[in-house]
Parts: structure tokens; C-alpha cells; sequence
């Protein structure tokens, strides 16, 4: 049996591994004791004669500014104290959030360091000693501290960064087989003359008609979980990021393949991009609960959704542009006013987490599926949405919902390794694409409603006729395959030009 998590355990095993990887190294870096602890475990004794000069040599030279600070936080306390974990609800990403303090109120007291707690802690004159589970500050560390506090705990300087980044050792391990990236997401421009298909640190643009690569856009960071076009499809927006450290959008110009911008801001990885119908926003939803609204032109941030209580799996505006539909883990949908930034209403109707949602194209019905394995079509108002009908569509998680042009048709992929097609107004099935080699975690139709693209988890692509549904292209390998470490040290990547046949199992 899967559990309802399933789909994120496998989907994303590769970022979860880096997940696990960076954990291990900020345990590393931070000094943490990783060993069982049987009965009564003592402290590490603080470090004496030549251990005692090489903390002290970590010690900035600069000592007693917030850089300084920010030094021995990373080093030391970033592990428990970011916005992921918040250990007794301190978080220490901003000099904002650093003087904000915790659940027991503000930790550093400007102009009294005896009087902070954050001192105190770091000293063992309050218990818990800091870092919990592992090596005590140095006493330069602490001094540094200390007289950073007693100066008055003054903020970064306008040439230095409020936000703290975390400084991480994280391993470069090479595959030892060949390895196949995973098709993360793929969209038709608008003319359908284009596919665009995103993977591990890249996106491939490819002729529909024939399959063949036309041009690769390289310098993701991670997984490229989602693509979108301008609607005048001379911009392709591509969100991603590294798990459990930031999200990333990617926006580049197709006429001449350059990177127009680069926007920050989720705290983890960008499941979801979207343009609005006018192209002056682009809509992104993240695993850190977040919706963020984009200015495409200047990369700036206009405004943070805020209600969803877990992940945003899907994010997706309506035909007219005044509504945004948010599909969560916290297995709702939400409408929200673009105009203004307000929730409208929440449809709670779902009994699991939600992965795909669609608007129909006269925007006046929405479509979601997820783990529960239900097609929900509700009819929305300005007021609020009403259940027009749900089914029990697929044998397992449903992972992605489309809904055609013509509004006659939602298409599904699921788990349970198929494609199907439904009448929109009925969801009795039209239709069945079977016996998938693997999960199909991306789907897009041709704004002419000819063809669908399939991209799957074990990086293999289909595109198949609407209608018939016929294969026409494929199955091919999206991307070339990451090779094993060679003799020369170096990992290479296969440098055949066209991509190799697979055969359906």
C-alpha cells in the first residue's frame, strides 16, 4: 500500500537525498554530536590549550560587529534555529527575526549581555547549554557576542546582508550508474510550435512535431518542478530551488535565449509557476506554505499570499485574470482577489492532499485531484464555489489535471500508471492511455487542443493525438543521461545528438 505521501517520497527522492546530504553536513559544520545517548550524558568539555586557540582562530577579525555574529550563528546554531526547524521558536535567517527572539521573548537584551539569554544559554548559565548536543561556543565566540550586544546589538550595515545564508559543506557525490533525470514539468507555447520540458538543472525546448532538442536553457538550481509561457510566448518562466533551502524562478527571453531575472524569496522549492492572462504577473506556489506574486519585468516580489497550513502544490489564474486558485497539501483550494491580494473563499471538500488543479476555459468551474484519488469540479462565483459533482477517478494518487481548450474534456495521470480522459460534464471516462513505464508527473495540451504531452518519473517523454490517442513522438529520453565517474576523474554526460528509443513496458 502507498501512503498519501507517497508521491513526494518518490517524486522527490533525488531532492530529499540532498535533503539528507545537507542535514549531514550542517551536523558536520555545526559540531554536532551524532551518537546514541544511553542514560545520563555529560556535556563535551569546553575546548583547553591548543583546541582553545583553533576555536578562537574562527573568531572574524572584525570581531564584535553583526557579521561577525552571523559568522558563529551559521557555524554553530543555523541547524536549529532556521525558519525549517525553529527550535524553541527562535529563528535566526534576519537580524529582524535574531531580535525578535523566541517562545520565551526576546533573546538578546541591546546594551546588557548579561541580561540575554541567548549570553546565558551560550555560557550554561541557563539550561540547556547551546548548541544543544553539541560543542560549546569558545570563549572568543562568546566574547564576540557578547561585545556585539553590549555595543548595542546593532544591525547589518547598508553594504551587509539582513538575511542569514547558511554556509553549507554539502558533498559532490557522483553517480556510480547511469542515471536518467526525471521529466519535472511540461508546457506547449502558445502557438504549439514549442515544448518545453524541465528536468535536473535544465530545461529542454524541443520541436513538438519531431521531438528533436532545439535549444537547452541550463543554470537551475535543482529539479525544474514547473514551466510556463508568456501568453505572448516570448518568455518561458521555470520554477524550482533546493528542498529546505530556497525557491527559484528562472525567466528567459526565447528570442534570444538570455536570462532576464532570477527571483528569490520562497524558503523552499517552487512546486508551481503561472502567468496571468495580461502577462504582468507570475504566480508561484512552494512547499514552504507560500504564494508569492511576481512583477516579470523587474523580477520584484508584489506581494505573499498567506493561509494555506502546508504545502502549495499547484497555483493557476483564471481565463480573466482576476482570480488566483491555490491546490495545497492541507487538502483545500483556495480563491484568492489578484486585485487586491484577499482570500475569497476556501473549498474544503477534498479528504486528502491536493496536486493539480485547472480552471475550465470559461473560468467559471475549477478542477482538483490529488491523493484521495477524487476528481472535484466545483462552480465558482464571486462569492464562493459549490461542489458540482467528484469521483473516484484512478486506482491510485492522481498526480496531474488538465482540462482541455474546448472545455469537453479533463484529462488525469495517476499513480496507478495510466492517463485518462473524461467528459468535463459527466466524468464518465472517454478514454484510457495505459501501461505507463512510469508515473506520469507531467501533462500539457496544445492551446489547439491536438496534442498532449507525457513526461514521466523515469525521465522518458510521449506526445500523443487528442482524439485518437495515438503516440506520435516517443517514448524518448528528455535529457542526456548522467554517466558514471570515468577514468579521468570526470563525470560526462552522453553526446548523442538525437535522444534513444524506449520501449513501453
Amino acid at each position: 500500500m502507498k501512503t498519501r505521501n507517497f508521491k513526494f517520497q518518490i517524486s522527490d527522492f533525488k531532492s530529499q537525498i540532498l535533503s539528507l546530504l545537507v542535514i549531514a553536513a550542517l551536523a558536520i559544520d555545526f559540531g554536532m554530536v551524532l551518537k546514541a545517548r544511553v542514560g545520563n550524558a555529560t556535556p563535551s568539555p569546553t575546548p583547553k590549550g591548543n583546541e582553545a586557540q583553533s576555536a578562537s582562530a574562527v573568531a572574524p577579525s572584525n570581531s564584535g560587529s553583526y557579521q561577525a555574529v552571523v559568522t558563529i550563528l551559521q557555524q554553530k546554531c543555523f541547524a536549529c534555529h532556521s525558519s525549517a526547524a525553529k527550535m524553541g521558536g527562535f529563528v535566526m535567517e534576519s537580524y529582524q527575526t535574531l531580535m525578535k527572539g523566541g517562545k520565551h521573548g526576546a533573546e538578546i537584551v541591546p546594551g546588557n549581555s548579561a541580561k540575554s539569554r541567548l549570553v546565558l544559554m551560550v555560557e550554561g548559565t541557563v539550561q540547556p547549554r547551546m548548541p544543544f548536543g553539541g560543542n560549546p561556543l569558545s570563549t572568543a565566540e562568546i566574547a564576540t557576542i557578547k561585545r556585539w550586544i553590549d555595543a548595542g546589538a546593532k544591525g547589518p550595515t547598508p553594504g551587509e546582508a539582513a538575511t542569514l545564508k547558511p554556509k553549507l559543506n554539502i558533498p559532490d557525490i557522483k553517480p556510480q550508474v547511469p542515471e536518467n533525470s526525471p521529466v519535472g514539468s511540461v508546457a506547449f507555447s502558445p502557438d504549439g510550435k514549442l515544448l518545453a520540458v524541465g528536468g535536473y538543472k535544465e530545461i529542454r525546448l524541443m520541436d513538438p512535431a519531431s521531438g528533436k532538442v532545439l535549444k537547452t536553457l541550463t543554470g537551475a538550481a535543482g529539479m525544474v518542478r514547473s514551466v510556463a509561457f508568456s501568453p505572448d510566448g516570448k518568455e518561458l518562466a521555470a520554477g524550482g530551488g533546493l528542498c529546505q533551502r530556497w525557491g527559484e524562478i528562472k525567466l528567459w527571453n526565447l528570442q534570444t535565449d538570455k536570462l532576464l531575472q532570477t527571483m528569490q524569496g520562497h524558503h523552499d522549492c517552487i512546486y508551481s509557476v503561472a502567468f496571468s492572462p495580461d502577462g504582468k504577473l507570475l504566480a508561484s506556489g512552494s512547499y514552504d506554505k507560500l504564494i508569492k506574486l511576481w512583477n516579470p519585468a523587474t523580477g520584484k516580489e508584489v506581494r505573499t499570499l498567506k493561509d494555506h497550513i502546508d504545502a502549495v502544490f499547484a497555483v493557476a489564474f483564471s481565463p480573466d485574470g482576476k482570480w488566483l486558485a491555490s491546490g495545497s497539501q492541507d487538502r483545500t483550494v483556495k480563491i484568492w482577489d489578484v486585485a487586491s491580494g484577499e482570500r475569497l473563499y476556501t473549498l474544503s471538500d477534498p479528504l486528502d492532499g491536493i496536486n493539480s488543479i485547472a480552471f475550465s476555459p470559461s473560468g467559471n468551474q475549477i478542477a482538483a485531484a490529488g491523493y484521495d484519488k477524487l476528481i472535484y469540479v466545483w462552480n465558482l462565483t464571486s462569492r464562493g464555489g459549490t461542489l458540482a459533482q467528484s469521483l473516484i477517478a484512478d486506482e491510485d494518487s492522481i498526480l496531474q489535471i488538465a482540462w482541455s481548450p474546448d472545455g469537453k474534456e479533463i484529462i488525469t495521470s495517476s499513480a496507478d500508471g495510466s492517463i485518462r480522459i473524461r467528459d468535463a460534464a459527466t466524468l464518465n471516462p472517454l478514454g484510457m492511455i495505459g501501461n505507463q513505464s512510469d508515473w506520469v508527473e507531467a501533462l500539457s495540451i496544445s492551446r489547439d487542443g491536438k496534442w498532449l504531452a507525457a513526461g514521466r518519473y523515469d525521465g522518458t517523454l510521449s506526445i500523443y493525438r487528442m482524439g485518437s490517442l495515438q503516440q506520435v513522438v516517443g517514448p524518448l529520453l528528455a535529457f542526456q543521461p548522467y554517466l558514471p565517474l570515468q577514468k579521468t576523474g570526470r563525470v560526462t554526460t552522453a553526446q548523442a545528438t538525437t535522444h534513444p528509443r524506449r520501449t513501453e513496458n
